[in-house]
């Protein structure tokens, strides 16, 4: 149907199902013991918390989440089954609430895509994809945040200048597609209404810079 041979990277076979467990791993397992010894925090609407709270585990070092009311059940159990616990609020609130949760614990907030070593970790899965297929051309990934297409990226960069990266986003969701064609971050849209809930958040200021600094383009697809 697209005139090549496509292969697929399933994360879902990922630990906590997602490929958020590479940078959330990547995140805490790099911080120096003083800054493990008061825990994790961060916000997200399930896989990424549910990332932390395996990783922060893996450490022994105590986890906090914060999520948005109406979260669903699922996710909420996966967060608290990796020992996390659970702080409820409005989603517009959430930078908010972590910022508060921060100072009045010490907690290191670990951001789902707003930070360096988490993009590192999600580059992961393009290190594993061209050491078994070095004769990739093209990679896509999907844009939500733009941890995992930031850090792919990266790894593609560091390793062959013959692999193209590109984004795919809902057309429903498409602030990534705006922010690389006028060349200024766009904000996500509001409300988020797409099939596809990974990917309703805005692209993040840190990956937005990262792809403009090699003129990504993203592409979007209809539900």
């Amino acid at each position: 149907m697209v005139g090549g041979r496509v292969l697929f990277k399933y994360e879902s076979f990922q630990k906590v199902g997602a490929f958020k467990a590479r940078g959330a791993t990547n995140a805490v397992l790099s911080l120096v013991d003083e800054d493990a010894a008061a825990g994790t925090l961060t916000h997200s609407s399930g896989n990424h918390g549910a990332a932390l709270a395996f990783a922060s585990a893996i450490r022994g070092i105590p986890c906090t989440v914060v999520m948005p009311d109406g979260a669903p059940d699922v996710k909420v159990a996966a967060v608290r089954g990796y020992g996390a616990d659970v702080v409820f609020c409005a989603h517009e609130n959430r930078e908010e609430r972590t910022a508060d949760l921060a100072a009045s614990t010490g907690a290191t907030v670990i951001h789902p895509f707003e930070h360096p070593d988490v993009i590192a970790g999600q580059g992961t899965a393009a290190l594993e994809l061209l050491d078994d297929h070095p004769d990739l051309d093209l990679i896509v990934a999907p844009v939500g945040g733009g941890g995992l297409i930031s850090g792919t990226i990266v790894a593609t960069a560091g390793i062959t200048t013959n692999c193209r990266v590109v984004g795919a986003e809902p057309a429903t969701v498409d602030d990534a597609h705006r922010s690389m064609v006028t060349g200024i971050r766009q904000p996500g849209v509001v409300p988020a209404i797409t099939i596809a809930d990974g990917l309703r958040t805005g692209i993040g200021e840190l990956a937005f810079e990262i792809m403009r600094s090699v003129d990504t383009e993203v592409v979007t697809v209809t539900e």
